[in-house]
């Protein structure tokens, strides 16, 4: 059969087992060409030869395969080897013709199948030629129908075309007769200041009502000049705002003055419920009642509305409208930078007005803190009435700022001020601005720290006031015991100083009661810790043992206390440092202004005055236990203790500086009377009468006693006595032991004796004790030497008994001048030399140390 009529068959690519087995045939052909008879000996021979066995034998004795084609090469090798080529051309030929006849077999076993294929596919042919013809003839009938209507339809569609674009013209008309209209009414709302109107009708525009007529000239230029108009409607409110700003700023005062005058009048109105303890004592309480803080419900009740309505309408309308418009418009934090930027204009041309106090003027210095509140109260205002605009922050910040140039300012324009009176003022007003503040929850620890500041100076200032005064007191003082010649006059000392009398009626050295200012009502009032008789008991003219100068000072002391106090007032929160400063301050006054003023009038020889000087000293110490009752009286409640002056050991002190100043003038005088004393130590006879000098000394000693001496406490009158008259006793037992003195008489011991009788008969008339001690030790001297045994002394029960107070030392001294040279003693009578030989034995015995003790 020819090729081309033969069934076609889908080929089918040769799975592995198929080419296995080609392989396998294919090699074996090989091999048998390899092995046949023809083949000569020497190829098999070779091969096997060359080959190992296991190379040669790729075919088991199934017919698979191991090694397929890699054995082939090698078969054609050999074959190659031994020329047999032509033979393997055959035999190829032969196997070839061989897979031909199987290929031709298989094609005949499929031949009928194809050849009834092809003659269905004739018939299908046939039968698709015949529905073509029939499909071509109905295609015609349809088209030579649908022409006609086709005309039609196309007349329609033109019909209505043009009826659909009269419609859109008079649409499109209408659209630009309304954009124009909404045109007229964005300008007509922008003249009547309706510019949040006005900006949504140009945001419809633009978004909703332009889109449709972009396509007309005049919706494009409208489109661009929306921006335009936007910018203009921003440039009103910014102008209307700045108007609000300038008129702010012109009514700014008249709000800080009626806001700190109804801030006044509600505490006024609270301090009328306060404790009547506290109005007493002279302190203002602050109304008990927690203030609103900043940022946080300041206009919830209206309270702080009400400051700006007395008296002051302002109108925030402007403000408010800006702020809209700029929110509408996406710029709110444009307006937030620009006011905030105003403002802090505004802030720093109203801090840095100037004004003096160098005529006692504060008009200028209330007005500037009418505006500095009037300014803070409208941010406040403006703060909590909008919502992230001005924020807390920046009030704050600028309320800072404000507060660092108000102190400067302040503290610079009280550089040259010297008035307490003025200072106080100023606290005043400066009292009321915190107040007013704090009420709006603004912070005020600066402005207590200015406070605080200003309280040091004015505290300085007091301070240096008062030294003054006391300086000036202490120098006019006349230092004599005060005379009081009328009832008014004690009235008013009894004002600065409480005085105890005892129970015979004298003034005695008590202390000092200062009293407050509100508490003492009248100067002729008489004082609580004085008997309600006391006045009937006095007699004028009468004596008060200190000097005109301790009233004064003290006066002038409570008058720096209760000053300071009257600063303080309306600071509760800081009455303790201002506590510790006045307690600082009085310290200083006391301790060093008064004392050392006080110490350098002691530098004087004027005893009277040294002793009138420890008087007042006496009183000063007591008067610092009445200064601490003061201070504890005014001092704040909540800080507990008890005040303790160091004032008081300071004037202890310095009283024992003024006792020894004055023992050292008295001394100084006495010696300059003794001085004057003519003693004949080697007289052989005695004197009649006792030495003349001692005349000048008692005299001076009773105008000491009965007149200086005599304002000072009994037991400190006992001291002084004490000490001058031991001295006295010692410096006339030194006068007999000088060195200059190198013989001493028994006449001489006599006129001693007459001397030490006479000093201590004056001692007696004293009528002080047992001041005659001091002479004891001369005393007993002059009789162990008048003695006719001397040598007693040596016995210690008759020394304990008669002789305690000798000292042996000085004995032996004195002894050595009455033995004198022994040539003196060549003539002398019996008895003398009996004495010198008793002298001689007590000296030695007194060498020897034969003496259990020796007295002191």
């Amino acid at each position: 059969m020819p090729t081309s009529l033969r069934t076609p068959t889908t080929p089918k690519s040769p799975d592995a087992s198929t080419r296995m087995e080609d392989a396998a045939h294919f090699q074996q052909l090989l091999r048998e060409l390899a092995i046949s008879d023809t083949a000569p000996t020497a190829i098999t021979t070779t091969s096997a030869a060359s080959n190992p066995p296991a190379a040669t034998t790729g075919v088991d004795s199934t017919g698979g395969t191991a090694e397929n084609f890699d054995q082939i090469a090698y078969i054609i090798k050999q074959i190659f080897q031994a020329g047999k080529e032509g033979s393997f051309t055959d035999q190829l030929a032969v196997f070839i013709g061989k897979k031909e006849a199987e290929i031709e077999k298989m094609c005949t076993f499929h031949y009928q199948e194809f050849v009834q294929s092809v003659d269905q596919l004739l018939k299908v042919r046939q039968g698709a030629s015949t529905w073509k013809d029939k499909i071509l003839d109905l295609n015609d009938q349809i088209q030579s129908s649908g022409r006609k209507m086709v005309s039609k339809k196309r007349e329609i569609i033109e019909n209505r075309q043009t009826l659909l674009n009269i419609e859109l013209a008079v649409e499109s008309l209408q659209s630009c007769l309304f954009v124009l209209d909404m045109a007229n009414k964005v300008n007509t709302s922008v003249e009547t200041h309706k510019y949040y109107t006005a900006l949504k009708m140009l945001e419809e525009l633009q978004t909703t009502h332009l889109r449709p007529v972009m396509q007309y000239t005049f919706a494009q230029s409208m489109q661009e000049f929306i921006p335009i108009m936007q910018d203009k409607i921003r440039e009103l409110v910014l102008l209307e705002l700045q108007e609000w700003l300038a008129t702010i700023k012109e009514r700014t005062r008249t709000i800080g003055k009626r806001s700190i005058e109804q801030n006044q009048a509600k505490r006024a109105r609270t301090r009328q419920h306060q404790n009547a303890d506290t109005i007493a004592a002279g302190r203002r309480v602050s109304a008990a009642a927690s203030s609103p803080t900043l940022g946080a419900g300041m206009m919830g009740g209206g309270e702080e509305e009400d400051h700006i309505d007395a008296g002051v309408d302002i109108n925030f309308r402007p403000l408010y409208q800006c702020l809209h418009i700029h929110e509408v418009l996406n710029k709110r934090t444009e307006l937030r930078t620009y006011f905030g930027d105003k403002r802090k204009i505004q802030a720093s041309v109203l801090l840095e007005q100037k004004f003096t106090f160098d005529e006692g003027d504060l008009a200028s210095f209330q007005q500037y803190l009418y505006d500095v509140v009037g300014f803070f109260i409208v941010e406040a205002i403006v703060m909590n009435s909008t919502q992230n605009f001005r924020s807390r922050g920046a009030v704050e910040g600028l309320w800072s700022n404000a507060m660092e140039k108000m102190n400067d300012v302040i503290s610079e324009s009280l550089n040259e001020c010297g008035d307490p009176k003025l200072f106080l003022a100023i606290k005043r007003c400066v009292v009321h601005f915190i107040e007013t503040m704090e009420s709006y929850g603004f912070a005020i620890t600066s402005l207590m720290d200015l406070m605080l500041s200003l309280l040091d100076r004015y505290a300085e200032l007091m301070k240096n006031r008062c030294v003054d005064e006391l300086v000036q007191i202490i120098e006019e003082d006349e230092y004599a015991p005060m005379i009081v010649n009328t009832q008014s006059e004690y009235d008013a000392i009894s004002t600065a100083s409480k005085l105890k009398q005892d129970a015979a009626g004298n003034i005695s050295s008590a202390s000092l009661t200062t009293t407050s200012a509100k508490s003492a009502k009248s100067s002729t009032t008489t004082p609580k810790h004085i008997p309600a008789d006391w006045t009937n008991q006095l007699r004028f003219p009468k004596t008060l043992p200190f000097s005109r100068g301790f009233p004064r000072c003290c006066a002038s002391i409570r008058a720096f206390v209760v000053g300071f106090y009257r600063f303080a007032e309306g600071f509760e929160q800081q009455y303790n440092e201002m506590d510790d400063l006045l307690k600082k301050s009085l310290e200083h006054v006391l301790s060093e202004d008064l004392l050392g003023c006080m110490m350098g009038k002691m530098m004087v020889n004027n005893i009277s005055q040294v002793v009138q000087i420890l008087v007042n000293l006496e009183w000063f110490e007591g008067a610092c236990a009445e200064f601490e009752a003061l201070l504890g009286e005014m001092r704040t409640s909540n800080k507990l203790g008890t005040v303790r002056l160091h004032a008081t050991q300071s004037f202890r002190e310095t009283r024992s500086i003024a006792e020894k100043r004055m023992f050292e003038l008295l001394y100084m005088k006495m010696d300059d009377f003794l001085e004057m004393a003519e003693y004949d130590w080697a007289a052989t006879t005695p004197a009649t009468d006792y030495s003349p000098y001692l005349d000048d000394l008692v005299t001076f000693m009773n105008v000491i006693i009965t007149s200086t001496l005599v304002n000072l406490p009994s037991h400190m009158r006992s001291g002084v006595y004490q000490g001058a008259f031991k001295h006295l006793a010692t410096s006339i037992h030194n006068l007999v032991l000088a060195p200059t003195v190198k013989r001493v008489t028994l006449p001489a011991i006599d006129t001693l004796e007459k001397d030490v009788a006479f000093v201590e008969k004056f001692i007696a008339g004293v009528g002080e004790g047992a001041l005659g001690e001091p002479f004891a030790q001369l005393r007993q001297t002059v009789q162990l030497l008048k003695s006719a045994n001397i040598e007693d002394i040596l016995n210690a029960g008759i020394r304990d008994r008669r002789y305690n107070r000798i000292n042996l030392d000085k004995l032996a001294i004195l002894l050595e001048k009455m033995k004198g040279d022994s040539s003196l003693f060549a003539k002398s009578t019996p008895a003398e030399k009996a004495q010198r030989k008793s002298i001689e034995v007590v000296l030695k015995g007194i060498r020897a140390g034969s003496s259990p003790t020796r007295a002191s």
